[in-house]
């Protein structure tokens, strides 16, 4: 099937290609959840499967051994399964001035595994991977623009023209607010590495009707009541959805947080329990371009 759709598609008429910087816009859109971010240390070597993997065998009675699986740290197994592209990061790696090579994984110091874990997660079924294949388009755009530019348009004089205006990369995290702080820091990390097209959409909530009933309570019940009406809320909607919309530039909050730059309120609860659709689905407002994938 997939022969036959690419023969049928080879006989259709070749679209005429864009030229930079006449480039429609393009928004990528990635769902996630609760999947891993960037692989941590504590997933890629475990000190008890390390020292359980030496023992070959365990005594049952007197005289029989019986052998055990063998355990080994998953960062062991990616070491074995991708030995050209480890050694050559080791020797990247040095040439920096950061011996990793041959030193054994109980004697790394934190900032050596901040690089293993970014190689490992590269291999990994990770977010990390995912948009570090997906922001690629902001350097093709640009070799695009530097090699095939139409020089006589006003748009390509020095400074004007960004990858960025045309490329955005859009990470819906639907569960974003109620991240901890390694996860936070990782997703911070994320944006200091992709700086110029990485967006990230996230669902906030806030409650109309505080619980207490203390005096300051009240107040703030009735305020919301107030403003709720203003807002053509249904009296019996107990929560306020927004959709938020974060990058590189927006403060950072001492929580690790940041302060979200656009807040574009949703009629009501936005899951559906349709899965990665509903994920998605809230983020449609901060698309950009005419090209969505």
């Amino acid at each position: 099937w997939r022969l036959y759709a690419l023969s049928s598609g080879l006989g259709l008429p070749i679209p005429r290609p864009y030229r930079a910087p006449y480039i429609p816009g393009i928004t990528v859109m990635i769902p996630h959840y609760g999947e891993t971010i960037i692989m941590s240390k504590g997933e890629l070597f475990d000190r008890g499967s390390s020292e359980q993997s030496r023992r070959s065998h365990v005594q049952v009675g007197r005289m029989c051994k019986v052998p055990v699986r063998e355990m080994v740290p998953l960062i062991d197994w990616l070491k074995a399964r991708y030995v050209d592209e480890y050694r050559a990061f080791t020797h990247r790696m040095e040439a920096r001035g950061m011996h990793i090579g041959g030193v054994p994984w109980e004697e790394m110091e934190d900032h050596h595994w901040d690089k293993i874990c970014v190689w490992a997660s590269m291999r990994m079924q990770t977010l990390w991977r995912t948009v570090a294949g997906i922001c690629l388009y902001h350097p093709a755009l640009q070799v695009h623009y530097d090699t095939q530019k139409i020089s006589s348009s006003c748009l390509a004089q020095a400074d004007i023209w960004n990858p960025a205006d045309c490329f955005t990369c859009l990470v819906s995290m639907q569960i974003y607010n109620s991240f901890d702080k390694a996860k936070l820091s990782q997703t911070n990390k994320m944006f200091n590495k992709f700086p110029e097209s990485l967006k990230v959409a996230y669902i906030d909530h806030e409650d109309l009707y505080p619980r207490s009933d203390d005096a300051a309570s009240a107040r703030r019940r009735e305020e919301a009541e107030q403003q709720a009406s203003l807002d053509h809320v249904h009296p019996r909607q107990a929560r306020r959805y927004w959709s938020c919309l974060i990058d590189k530039k927006c403060p950072l909050q001492p929580d690790l947080r940041r302060t979200p730059r656009y807040r574009i309120e949703l009629p009501g609860f936005p899951i559906l329990g349709d899965g990665k659709s509903d994920n998605q689905n809230h983020a449609i407002p901060f698309m950009r371009g005419a090209f969505c994938q």
